[in-house]
């Protein structure tokens, strides 16, 4: 069955009293990841998740990725509670974990093939991809014969390459050069207006929120609670060069950084 498609109310997420905490063994007490969570993603928004390490911030994500369950709460897709993975909601990590036995066009083409898509189906929306993130000519390349930031292309191709709803990030352009992160940002930036997609988006970057975000949620040290909930107030499309010469821009990342620093009990 195909994933219900951006629009259609598919892409509206909800984290509804989240608690979670992990059991470390050894007869100690469990630990406290996330406290008292409520947040509400309105279909087609961008939402970045800031905060200091250890927060919880790719906790949450896993849980929306269905990798994991809440302690307590719920988290809800479309108005129904995540149980399980399910091809509604792709993932981009920071490392491409590309399959080095397989080409570029093989990689992006896997997810349809284990999900026995029609072959033709598969190539048409393969070859779509490939043109909007700049991979044409690399179709047949292994992924040791491309640089970091192609390989996160490969990645971004791979995760949407069955058009979720939702997109789920967790810091993907962490590990890449600053003039490759800005490029692979736009470039993100401009498949979303094709594609419509809501995003979840860890980062630690700052300026990466501003620049992508269209909600930014701060978060306290952990337990992980949200601290502010910030809107950025720069019209769409946004350039990076022109954020830098904008007091509001400067002014916002002051008072993040800030609030990002505070102890946990200064809430």
């Amino acid at each position: 069955m195909a994933a219900p498609a951006a629009g259609t109310g598919g892409g509206r997420v909800v984290f509804d009293r989240i608690a979670h905490s992990f059991s470390v063994g050894n007869g100690e007490s469990p630990t406290e990841a996330i406290a008292d969570f409520s947040l509400e993603m309105e279909e087609g928004s961008f939402v970045c998740l800031l905060g200091p390490s250890g927060c919880g911030k790719s906790t949450l994500l896993n849980l929306l990725a269905g990798f994991d369950r809440p302690s307590s709460g719920r988290v809800l897709v479309g108005g129904r509670p995540v149980l399980r993975p399910g091809p509604d909601r792709g993932i981009v990590f920071q490392e491409a974990n590309l399959l080095p036995w397989r080409n570029v066009l093989e990689n992006i083409t896997l997810g349809p093939e284990l999900a026995g898509r029609p072959r033709e189906e598969t190539f048409a929306a393969a070859r779509r991809f490939i043109r909007l993130t700049g991979l044409e000519g690399f179709e047949s390349h292994a992924p040791y014969e491309l640089s970091g930031g192609m390989r996160q292309r490969v990645a971004l191709a791979r995760a949407w390459i069955t058009e979720p709803p939702i997109l789920l990030m967790d810091e993907p352009f962490g590990a890449l050069d600053a003039q490759t992160r800005l490029s692979m940002q736009e470039l993100l930036v401009s498949i979303l207006e094709v594609t419509g997609a809501t995003v979840l988006f860890v980062t630690h970057d700052v300026d990466e929120a501003l620049f992508l975000a269209d909600v930014i949620v701060v978060m306290t040290p952990r337990p992980g609670r949200i601290r502010q909930t910030l809107v950025p107030p720069f019209p769409r499309p946004r350039r990076y060069e022109r954020l830098l010469l904008n007091p509001a821009f400067t002014e916002l990342k002051h008072d993040i950084l800030q609030a990002i620093r505070r102890p946990e009990y200064e809430i």
